[in-house]
Order: C-alpha cells, then structure tokens, then sequence
C-alpha cells in the first residue's frame, strides 16, 4: 500500500521506500513513560502513559526531540507488543494514553485504537503536529478522545523556512476544525482531568512574537470558547537552530510579557501559558529504548 496519509502525499510503498518522515511500515518508538510535564489537565498526579514515537512528517531545525523525529532512534514493535506497551502504562496508573507525533502511524492506529478503547478504558489523546489530513482524521471519529495539537506558524514563509513545510497554517486550521468538530466541548473530570476536547498547543519562538500573535488570532476568531490554548514557552535551541541566528536563544522577559498578555486579553475561556523558566532541556525526555521491554 503506498502511503499518503499526511499532507506530503509521498506515495511510497515504506516497506521498500521511505518518505518524507522517515518512518517504516511498522511501529517504531523510543521511549514511553508517564509524563509529568504535560499540562496540569493531562498529567494529573499520576502521570499522562505517553508513547513517543520515532520520526515526523515536519522537518523543524530547531526540534528538542530531533534525535527520534529527524534521526530516527527507536524500536521497532509489532501490533501486539504496542498493545502491551498501553496496557503496561494503564498498570502503571496512567490517566490517558498519550500518542506523541502518531500521524505517520495512522492507518496502523486506526485498526488497533477500537481494541485499545474498549479493553484499558482510558482516554485517548493525539498529540501531533496539527499537519494532518482530514480524511485521515475523520477515520479517527470515536476513537480519539483529546486533540492535542500544535499550531505552529501563521506565516507560512516561516514554515517552509524553520520546518521545511509549505502551507502550513491553511492545512493545520483545516486539521484543527475536523478535530474540534469531532470534539467540539472540553470535559473535565472531578479529579481535573481532560476526558474530552481540543487544546492547541502553540511553541513561542524568540523573535516571532508577532506570528504568535497572529496565531492566536487565527485559533480565537475559528474557534472562539470551543478550545484551549497553550502558550509553550519552552523553546531552548537545539538541532539545527545555530544556522539561524535569530532563533538560536531563548525568549527574552520582555518577549514572554508581551505574548502572555496578548493571550490574556484574548479571553480564552481555558488554557495555560508556561513560566518563562521552562526554557530548559531539562524536560525533554531522556530517551531510554529499554523503556519499551
């Protein structure tokens, strides 16, 4: 089957071929854990069962996970040993199964999520890109519980310059309103857990504040009180951020004050924005493939 599951349509057969994510035929992941670094909604006091898989269909210098997205560390597994990976997490005490960048896995997903629903009961969150196709995502209607998706860029030169995208910003708000369509209200439990909804995540890069601006101008004038928002302060640079001067530090205080308070004035009915000392390595992932046995 050649696949032409995202945007790119490479129209390669991956098990003789690889795309522009890099990704094989089968599942291959890097790491699994419960993680308490999401937000508050997500990770709880247990931990959110995140299973970080090996490749991505955008191409970001500046990726803190660029060891697996771009350079490919990871484990290949079969059906089975995924399933057992989940059910692993839900032991653990999980309060969702957490798919970090599933996209290039999606028709793999698509035949095994009903299975994994139905026997872990636990919320299923997709944490992707927000570069996805809508027939795609429609496939995922009852299966997916929680989008957790990035937008990335209102200006799609920016894009095409950081991420090696082009038409980013159509295809992700077009992505975004399938997903909100699917989920169109938050539901939060007792507990303060997200069981159902969107929240869209947006990375703050040092310079581009009035692209974030309009980034949340854009989420707000589609999708009013339908979604979340995360303003994501965390950008350190990594990978290839050093050939861009522009984007090779962190925020400064000033940048951080201006893109918070443009959020706050913006109203959201719920989100988050994270503290500016957040711009640390520290929270990625360690990336430990015996993880997986």
């Amino acid at each position: 089957m050649l696949c032409n599951i995202c945007p790119h349509n490479c129209n390669v057969d991956r098990i003789t071929q690889f795309g522009v994510c890099q990704a094989p035929a089968d599942f291959q992941i890097a790491h699994m854990q419960l993680h308490q670094w999401e937000e508050p909604c997500i990770s709880g006091k247990n931990g959110s069962g995140t299973i970080f898989f090996s490749h991505c269909n955008l191409k970001c210098e500046y990726c803190q996970n660029y060891e697996i997205s771009q350079n490919g560390l990871g484990k290949k597994v079969n059906t089975n040993e995924f399933y057992e990976l989940c059910l692993k997490l839900r032991n653990q005490g999980a309060h969702n199964i957490n798919l970090v960048t599933p996209t290039p896995y999606s028709e793999l997903l698509i035949k095994l999520l009903p299975e994994i629903k139905k026997r872990l009961n636990l919320p299923i969150i997709w944490n992707s890109n927000g570069y996805e196709k809508i027939e795609i995502l429609k496939q995922f209607n009852g299966l997916v519980d929680v989008y957790l998706p990035d937008f990335k860029y209102a200006n799609n030169e920016l894009a095409l310059k950081y991420s090696r995208t082009a038409n980013y910003a159509p295809t992700a708000l077009t992505a975004i309103e399938e997903m909100v369509a699917q989920q169109p209200d938050i539901e939060i439990d007792e507990q303060g857990l997200i069981k159902k909804g969107v929240i869209i995540r947006h990375l703050v890069l040092p310079g581009q504040i009035e692209d974030s601006k309009k980034v949340l101008r854009i989420i707000k004038d589609n999708f009013q009180d339908k979604v979340w928002v995360s303003i994501m302060a965390q950008y350190c640079p990594a990978y290839q951020a050093l050939q861009y001067p522009e984007i090779n530090r962190i925020l400064n205080l000033d940048e951080y004050r201006e893109i918070k308070d443009y959020f706050l004035n913006l109203n959201f009915k719920g989100g988050f924005v994270q503290d500016i000392d957040s711009t640390s390595n520290k929270y990625t992932p360690i990336w430990q493939l015996d993880s997986l046995n």
